[in-house]
């Protein structure tokens, strides 16, 4: 029997996704675990597995085609190409999965497990493409329809979803058809023409680019971000001169080939103040608190694509090293497309860093539903008054956004000095 493969949710965020390249065409055979196609997220460009060996007898969906969350896009088996579920010029009375045989979805897995499958009950059934396809390109259940009403809609190139049937059981007869067209052509006749536009001496040149998967959502999220929550900004300046000398000593002495960063710092002193100040570390939904005992720090990395936020589980348990190897990890699954949801889902708190292309200061927006995000400057040489001298000091911005909605002034300032006080104090991220 074959198995429908279909489109996975690869993120908690996802709705849909873009097949950038088949790695597998129609009648080669299929391994498992072996990569058959990658898919464009939300989140980053991920690979789809297989989940057992069988004949890849059918792809319903090209290269660069977006498909929603859970619509079948190949079949998986040993029947030859066509005979299941296929896109055919007749339309078929029965589903394509069997009501005693839920469909079968892809979910990505962990590094011990690649993938696997969830079959889908009555309650969790998979969402149905938003953009209607006409009839040819129709599978599963479909309006009852008479033979001279199939053979007009395919000569007519009618789509399905806008008729409606005035037979027993909604059934779609040739005059329902007839009448449709009928209306839509009298619609059209009826819209007045604009008058033609002169055209301007000069041509205007435009170049036009679909937004990748990544970019759309940041578009969507952020724009949500922005009006939905209340933003404010507190803003400290840290002395890093002994944060410095701590990741010089570090490096030197271990001969490190990657190399401690003032970024791995900057991620433990957040968590260890999120563990001091748990009301920071959460959501915030539907006129909901909801407070996290998991530090998990999603770290911002900047891809061709857009913006994608690694989640570093656990963060406060982590030593120095142990940070920096795996934010490192992180970063390469991401580049080699071998992330997983896990790697991309469950952040608590968000940290994004600009130092390294010489931004002094700026304020981030907040990745909702989470209730803060820090932004981290340049560290910068600048003269200081110390012990009532000027001497030169090593300076960072560091800049909370936070949401007015669960948090005030007073509970960040907390936590933003608390940041402040480890990084001054770097032995504290060293024990």
């Amino acid at each position: 029997m074959a198995v429908e493969i279909v489109m996975p949710k690869l993120s908690n965020t996802m709705e849909e996704g873009r097949i950038l390249r088949w790695l597998k065409k129609e009648g080669d055979y299929v391994t498992k675990g072996e990569v058959v196609a990658e898919i464009e997220t939300d989140k980053a460009d991920m690979e789809l597995e297989a989940f057992s060996s069988g004949l890849l007898s059918k792809i319903f969906f090209k290269e660069g085609e977006t498909v929603h969350v859970g619509v079948v896009i190949a079949l998986l088996g040993e029947e030859e190409a066509g005979s299941t579920g296929e896109k055919s010029n007749s339309v078929s009375e029965e589903p394509v999965s069997s009501p005693d045989k839920p469909p079968v979805v892809f979910v990505a897995g962990t590094a011990d497990e690649p993938c696997c499958t969830v079959p889908l009950d009555d309650t969790e059934k998979p969402p149905i493409h938003e953009e209607k396809p006409p009839v040819s390109e129709i599978k599963g259940e479909t309006p009852k329809l008479s033979p001279a009403a199939l053979k007009l809609i395919k000569a007519k190139g009618v789509d399905i979803v806008q008729l409606k049937g005035s037979g027993p059981g909604g059934r779609i007869g040739k005059e329902d058809v007839e009448k449709y067209l009928k209306e839509a052509t009298e619609a059209i006749e009826s819209t007045p023409v604009s008058p033609p536009i002169e055209e301007s001496a000069q041509e205007i040149t435009e170049d036009s680019t679909e937004l990748s998967k990544i970019r759309a959502t940041i578009a969507r999220r952020m724009t949500k971000s922005k009006q939905t929550i209340p933003h404010f900004y507190v803003t400290r300046e840290c002395d890093m001169g002994e944060a410095v000398k701590l990741i010089d000593s570090l490096n030197l002495m271990d001969e490190r080939e990657e190399k401690i960063t003032h970024n791995d710092l900057l991620i433990k002193a957040c968590a260890l103040a999120l563990r001091n100040q748990g009301e920071l570390n959460g959501y915030f939904s539907d006129e909901r608190l909801t407070l996290i005992k998991d530090i998990n720090i999603g770290v911002v990395v900047a891809l061709k694509a857009g913006l994608i936020v690694p989640v570093l589980r656990n963060a406060d348990s982590l030593k120095l090293d142990e940070i920096s190897a795996a934010v490192r990890g992180l970063k390469q699954r991401i580049i080699k497309k071998e992330s997983t949801p896990e790697d991309l889902t469950g952040g608590t708190f968000t940290i994004s860093n600009l130092g390294m292309f010489g931004v002094d200061k700026f304020s981030a927006i907040i990745n909702p539903p989470q209730l803060a995000i820090l932004a981290a400057g340049a560290v910068r040489e600048k003269p200081a008054i110390k012990d009532g001298e000027i001497q030169k000091a090593s300076l960072m911005n560091i800049t909370l956004s936070a949401d007015h909605r669960a948090l005030d002034g007073v509970m960040v300032a907390r936590f933003v000095n608390r940041v402040k006080e480890y990084l001054e104090n770097p032995v504290l991220l060293a024990l």
